[in-house]
């Protein structure tokens, strides 16, 4: 009965690890050393190395198998947009993307008079900046600069007294220019006299054998003073040469 009841259980009720089948895997089961080798890898060594079919021809990963056709262009069904929906997805814009053609932003970006207007105004205005600190920290009249609250207030006076004001500056500073220029001209006019007193070459040496000779203006200004020296010399001269004539005369 118990035989009978055994044969009866179905199989999937029977587990599938355990001791019962033990006796059954245990005969299909081949125990190998690690230092020998199974027969389908002796097969294999023994066939040669296996080498790879080759491809019918090379496909980038980063590309499909098939690049997009000019002539099979994508369809859309369901009829054409109309005017008005081409114009409104043209002028939508994406994250990311630069804005479609009619937009403010494709304005901004693609405007070459606005650009080349807001280059020189930011370059003009960083020239007047820098022109104004360097006549503040550089000039005398800088007191007398108008405020800027004036400009507003009263333009023209203002722009007015800034043009006294730069013509001011302009004279002291040519003032000072023409006295730096006299200073030259009267060293120039001393060395000439030092050398021709002492009876010293025109030409000055540099560490000895480098000869070097005076500028051009240098030169003007030394023909100048000999050009005075000899009225000088030749003032009384003249003068004796007339005091003769005289004589004989009378």
């Amino acid at each position: 009965m118990s035989s009978a009841t055994s044969t009866m259980i179905p199989r999937f009720l029977i587990p599938q690890y355990g001791c019962i089948w033990q006796r059954s895997t245990q005969n299909f089961i081949q125990r190998r050393l690690a230092s020998t080798k199974s027969t389908s890898e002796a097969n294999t060594t023994a066939s040669g190395p296996r080498v790879l079919a080759k491809p019918e021809r090379f496909n980038p990963p980063s590309h499909g198998s098939r690049l997009p056709n000019k002539k099979n262009l994508p369809r859309h069904y369901g009829g054409d947009l109309s005017f008005q929906e081409k114009q409104a997805q043209a002028q939508k814009e994406y994250p990311g993307l630069m804005p479609g053609e009619g937009t403010y932003g494709w304005w901004f970006w693609n405007n070459k008079w606005f650009h080349m207007c807001l280059t020189l105004g930011t370059l003009f205005s960083l020239a007047i900046y820098t022109a104004t600190e360097n006549f503040k920290r550089t000039s005398p009249f800088a007191d007398m600069l108008p405020a800027k609250g004036d400009f507003f207030s009263h333009p023209i006076d203002s722009f007015q007294h800034l043009g006294h004001v730069i013509r001011l500056h302009e004279a002291h500073k040519s003032a000072e220019i023409s006295a730096k220029r006299q200073r030259a001209i009267d060293d120039v006019a001393k060395r000439t006299m030092y050398r021709k007193a002492h009876g010293l070459p025109e030409e000055q040496g540099v560490m000895g054998f480098i000869k070097l000779k005076e500028p051009e203006r240098i030169a003007s200004v030394e023909r100048g003073v000999m050009a005075t020296e000899a009225a000088a010399a030749s003032a009384p001269v003249a003068k004796e040469g007339e005091q003769k004539q005289e004589q004989q005369r009378q």
